[in-house]
């Protein structure tokens, strides 16, 4: 049991470290800082709809007084004063609106990025489906963090319980979409329940910290309030990306074959051999299916799939992949090279009998094969 939890861990951790989760971090720290006046002012102006501007300022504080020194706190207060009193006195324009779309286009596509690089995929919108996408979410957004707000004083002590459901909302919603790929809705919602928690503990004692450690104060004064900011918009990132992470990872877990001792041309190359089979017979495959054949999961079959569609030999079409062209017309120098290892006796462990006979003659013989010789 406790061997087990420790593997879990350690190639938990291991996939982490591999993917620069602190780096992805911190490039996402330094946009939000750019991203975060234009945002405020955007949530406070749609909160002042349904809120009074007294109660915003009671809130904000509340949630501020956890997180800062006593004399960040101040410095914090005076600006939101200040803030509320210029939306009062001059509304966001239409300039305004669109700096802060143009700042947060920015920051989505980073999101949207990174979440591609740990969810592995190659795939990528189109522009237009970017910025209609990324519209909805910077509409959205606003309204999500001011619902809270609006029944917090209908539902009194059980606020903190509105505001762990809409944050486990708001992680899924992410999870969910964001990346150019289909994400399993249970795994996902487990990694947004996990970021949420996380979220609520690393919160708990960040306030712990700056009530107790003094030395941001000595050291910065009356500026300390600057990097205790950027180190909390720093651990929510890292909050959010371990989510992602998990995500992958239990999705993972989940196909118990370790493919990292096998090339993945080969993987390639056995998904090249099925879809060929079924061409004369079957048709279309189904993801799900090719999965189980392959006995890998989802993400990394999506990837595989991916390179090939980039390369114009397979198309997807309403979850189903066919092949982009008859067998006799694909080379397997267009799928792949192979890589000579000194690890074939893991072959059969993986393969079937018949691909791996296949596999050792084609590499005896001319490597001017087609797909259909491959077959035959």
């Amino acid at each position: 049991m406790y061997k087990e939890s420790f593997s879990f861990l350690k190639a938990f951790f291991q996939k982490i470290l591999k993917d620069e989760v602190l780096v992805y971090a911190q490039g996402l720290s330094f946009n939000t800082v750019l991203t975060l006046i234009p945002l405020l002012g955007l949530i406070l102006s749609v909160a002042k709809i349904f809120i009074p501007s007294e109660k915003i300022l009671d809130q904000l504080l509340v949630q501020i007084t956890q997180y800062l020194t006593p004399e960040a706190t101040q410095k914090a207060t005076q600006f939101l004063i200040k803030l509320i009193k210029k939306l009062e006195t001059f509304p966001l324009g239409k300039f305004s609106i669109l700096f802060y779309f143009l700042m947060s286009i920015g920051l989505l596509f980073q999101i949207e990025d990174i979440l591609n690089k740990i969810f592995e995929s190659n795939k990528r919108r189109n522009i237009y489906q970017r910025v209609l996408f990324f519209w909805l979410c910077i509409t959205l957004t606003p309204f999500i963090f001011v619902v809270p707000f609006i029944f917090s004083s209908y539902i009194g002590k059980f606020f903190i319980v509105l505001n762990f459901l809409f944050l486990v909302l708001f992680f899924f919603l992410i999870y969910l979409f964001f990346p150019a790929k289909d994400v399993p809705k249970r795994e996902a919602l487990i990694g947004a329940i996990f970021s949420t928690c996380l979220w609520f503990t690393t919160s708990y004692l960040y306030s712990v910290y700056v009530k107790y450690a003094v030395g941001y104060s000595k050291i910065y004064g009356s500026l300390a309030a600057f990097p205790l900011f950027l180190v909390w918009i720093f651990i929510n990132w890292v909050v959010f990306l371990l989510g992602a992470e998990l995500i992958v990872f239990l999705e993972k877990k989940g196909w118990e074959l370790d493919t990292e001792k096998v090339p993945k041309n080969l993987f390639t190359l056995f998904v090249m051999y099925l879809l060929g089979k079924s061409f004369y017979s079957e048709g279309p495959l189904e993801i799900y299916t090719l999965c189980q054949n392959l006995k890998i999961c989802p993400i990394e079959l999506e990837t595989i799939l991916q390179n090939l569609e980039n390369q114009g030999l397979v198309v997807f079409k309403e979850g189903k992949v066919f092949l982009a062209k008859a067998p006799e017309k694909i080379s397997l120098l267009e799928v792949l090279t192979l890589e000579i290892k000194p690890y074939e006796e893991d072959l059969p462990k993986i393969f079937p009998e018949d691909f791996v006979k296949k596999l050792t003659l084609w590499k005896e013989q001319t490597p001017h094969f087609t797909l259909k010789d491959f077959l035959n």
